[in-house]
């Protein structure tokens, strides 16, 4: 038995032990923690490598590609003993119908939303990685053109601020929107649901406690920016229609992701409007103001729950299959062309192969 045999024989038995009530919480959730810092680990130590002299080349080839194998693994780990432990609490009651249904959905569309990275970024450049992979050599890097890209292509999209100062404004608000709301509801995670599996203080549930307002907060303003980005995408695709800017445009994903956005803004004012007057209401500004117009009721608070659970499962998993997915991959891109040396080499290679197909004929 190999070593990804034997992992995915670990995976089947933790779903196993979590489905016959043998196992806890804590378990996945610490998998789960150990995984994103495996992984948060290895992106460090790659750009470290891709970015910066420091530290012996081959030693950090190794400890990145360690860490990110270790941190995938991890992940899948986690899903499996999560899944057989939330499935036993279901089965023996103690999960509330909502969560029922939230649970499977969500399940399926991280499974999809996996498959998807894999098919569209992950095989999909397996044969560019294997013929010119023995390319990507620290000592051959121009690291002042990665910075430089990085910086105005990766994080300020100078060039499409040049092309088009609304386009860029659109872009930057879901862009970096979407990122921090990804980034904020893995924090919340962390505070609401894992750190209590460890048996720590839950702050979660404490009214007026600075950590669960600090994030109250920030998801009321990530989810304003995704909002406000997704509005403006939809104006511009008004402007575009029939024009050569049209191509740009992808209204069926604008919608879907408007869609999840609102339905959290309206379940934060149907939860706000069941306890008024709560300490630190005012953070949550949006949710606040939707709550004075929403009927303080526990049937409208799970109804939209659901509603809002069930369509942000559904844009994870509809994430790979259409342009949001390649907003990720096209600054990877800009990065690869921002390397001369490495793409006159990749040329080269390539010319070279077409003409020694051509000897052989």
């Amino acid at each position: 038995m190999g070593i990804r045999e034997g992992l995915l024989a670990v995976a089947a038995l933790l779903a196993l032990i979590g489905l016959v009530g043998a196992s806890h919480a804590a378990v996945g959730y610490g998998l789960f923690l150990v995984a994103t810092q495996l992984l948060v680990m290895g992106a460090g130590l790659l750009a470290i490598f891709a970015l910066t002299p420091w530290f012996e080349t081959g030693a950090l080839r190794r400890a990145y590609a360690g860490a990110f194998w270790l941190g995938a693994w991890g992940y899948m780990l986690a899903v499996a003993a999560m899944s057989g432990y939330f499935l036993h609490e279901a089965i023996d009651g103690r999960v509330e119908w909502k969560y029922m249904i939230f649970g499977p959905a969500v399940l399926a569309a991280i499974v999809i939303f996996d498959i998807g990275i894999w098919r569209v970024i992950v095989r999909r450049n397996l044969p560019t990685v294997r013929r010119f992979g023995d390319l990507w050599r620290r000592e051959t890097l121009d690291q002042q053109a990665l910075r430089r890209t990085l910086l105005d292509e990766v994080m300020l999209h100078r060039t499409l601020f040049t092309i088009s100062p609304f386009r860029w404004i659109r872009h930057q608000l879901i862009f970096w929107g979407f990122g921090a709301m990804f980034l904020v509801e893995g924090g919340a995670v962390a505070f609401r649901e894992a750190f209590p599996a460890f048996g720590w203080t839950d702050l979660w549930d404490q009214p007026g406690h600075p950590v669960r307002l600090a994030f109250d907060f920030a998801f009321d303003l990530t989810g304003l920016m995704v909002m406000a980005g997704c509005v403006l995408a939809l104006v511009f695709r008004f402007m575009a229609q029939g024009s050569e800017l049209q191509k740009y445009t992808d209204t069926p994903t604008t919608v879907f992701l408007l869609a999840v956005v609102v339905t959290g803004f309206l379940t934060e004012g149907a939860r706000m409007a069941l306890v008024t007057g709560a300490p630190g209401a005012p953070v949550s500004f949006v949710g606040l103001a939707i709550a004075t117009v929403l009927p303080g009721s526990g049937a409208w608070y799970d109804g939209l729950w659901t509603v809002h659970a069930l369509a942000a499962s559904g844009f994870i998993a509809y994430m790979p299959l259409k342009r949001m997915i390649h907003s990720c991959a096209t600054p990877i891109g800009r990065l690869f062309n921002s390397q001369a040396a490495l793409t006159a080499a990749k040329k080269a290679r390539s010319i070279g192969g077409l003409l020694r197909g051509q000897g052989r004929e």
